[in-house]
């Protein structure tokens, strides 16, 4: 059974193998975050997380609350994340988390000098991807996987912000495979792990940007004023004469 808060709800994998050895992470504690992507267009929770009441029901059994979850590959693969961010059955956007966040998980695989499944151990969270195109899923998403973040941080005061790495970072420092979630996801949107790491300083809030084209002719005294309430919302104000 599903258990929910204000930022996630818990449905563990309790059959996965990754929940049944339940390896404790060094003193207890994860030492940073990977965000990865889930590379398939499924931005549907049903598809990984086994909580029907919440995410819908999964007639397929690809959910990865089995011992060996159907990796892309189409075989059976040890795996196991600790959360995943997407739709749920009514399409809100929602964090399902799938593992204890002290558990080792092994979703990173290994890199040349080790795996951040273990040593040093990370939290791992897995964003379902869509087609790519939909910039307000992606908004939300990624939003919501900032605040997540933050709230681990002031969890676990071990995890510090740099630490808050992407899959292809983690690859590039030598201890995950060699994939390039979910920085390819970012680049759709004109974004990197750096926009991500500011938007977790900022509690996950998103600042939307307007671009204001006046068309009307004013009075002087009008315009004026109307450049004073501007200037003062932070626009850049240009003018013409006719």
């Amino acid at each position: 059974m599903a258990t929910q808060n204000t930022i996630t709800f818990t449905a563990y994998a309790t059959k996965n193998l990754c929940y049944k050895a339940a390896q404790k992470m060094p003193n207890g504690s994860p030492a940073g975050i990977i965000i990865h992507s889930t590379g398939a267009n499924n931005p549907n929770l049903w598809r990984y997380v086994d909580a029907p009441d919440i995410c819908g029901e999964n007639k397929y059994g690809t959910h990865w609350n089995v011992p060996e979850p159907v990796s892309g590959n189409g075989k059976p693969t040890k795996i196991c994340c600790h959360c995943f961010i997407g739709k749920d059955k009514v399409g809100k956007v929602r964090a399902a988390k799938i593992l204890p966040w002290n558990i080792c998980c092994w979703n990173c695989a290994t890199g040349s000098k080790g795996s951040y499944n273990f040593s040093p151990a990370y939290i791992q969270i897995e964003i379902c991807e869509d087609a790519l195109t939909d910039k307000q899923y992606f908004e939300d998403a990624f939003s919501l996987a900032a605040q997540l973040c933050a709230r681990l941080m002031k969890s676990y005061p071990t995890i510090k912000v740099e630490n808050i790495i992407s899959h292809k970072e983690a690859h590039a420092r030598g201890y995950a495979s060699n994939h390039g979630d979910c920085d390819h996801w970012l680049a759709k949107f004109g974004k990197n792990m750096d926009w991500f790491r500011a938007l977790v300083n900022s509690g996950g809030v998103i600042e939307t940007k307007y671009k204001v084209i006046g068309t009307k002719t004013v009075s002087k005294d009008k315009l004026n004023e109307a450049q004073v309430q501007l200037k003062a919302l932070g626009f850049s104000v240009t003018t013409e004469t006719v």
